[in-house]
């Protein structure tokens, strides 16, 4: 067992790793096959599944209910870099390649748009192997902060405020 992450702010996000963390692992990740939504059933309108296919195509693959529902839509089956302000994407993708070059943890407090009001919200991603597709896939968890500004949009991620790694066993990106 990893010990929990310092910069956890909100219960959701702490109880979420410590589900991550139990599932049992090949290697040091989980297999998607693992996951099993109904251990973590409170938690779940909170989580995303997605699956980096390629740079260009991360597969929404799972939308849980209240981040639809901040979204104003759901977005499974589409590209979720479709969901990110165009000149975010490009760090975006770069957070990706090196969460899964290097597995690990990755702990991030961003800025999305939606309802017309500019949010704060903790996302942690933690990274599972789909071995029968051969590719990574991205678990996160949303957890709310506050809303900061008013900025009337559809729903986009307007970028990072801070990222922090966590080290699952791998290291971190250096």
């Amino acid at each position: 067992m990893l010990a929990e992450p310092d910069v956890l702010q909100t219960a959701g996000a702490k109880t979420f790793f410590g589900y991550w963390d139990s599932l049992p692992k090949t290697g040091i990740v989980p297999d998607r096959s693992e996951f099993n939504p109904a251990r973590i059933a409170a938690l779940m309108p909170a989580v995303t599944i997605l699956e980096v296919v390629s740079e260009d195509l991360i597969l929404q693959r799972l939308t849980g209910t209240a981040v639809c529902r901040a979204m104003g839509f759901d977005p499974t089956g589409k590209n979720a870099l479709d969901l990110i302000l165009p000149q975010v994407r490009p760090d975006y993708i770069k957070l990706i390649q090196a969460q899964i070059s290097c597995p690990c943890g990755r702990w991030n407090i961003i800025r999305s748009r939606r309802d017309n009001m500019v949010d704060r919200a903790e996302v942690l991603t933690l990274p599972m192997f789909h071995r029968h597709s051969g590719r990574w896939m991205i678990l996160s968890y949303f957890g709310a902060l506050e809303p900061v500004a008013y900025d009337p949009g559809p729903y986009e991620i307007l970028g990072y405020e801070d990222t922090t790694w966590i080290d699952i066993g791998a290291g971190t990106p250096g």
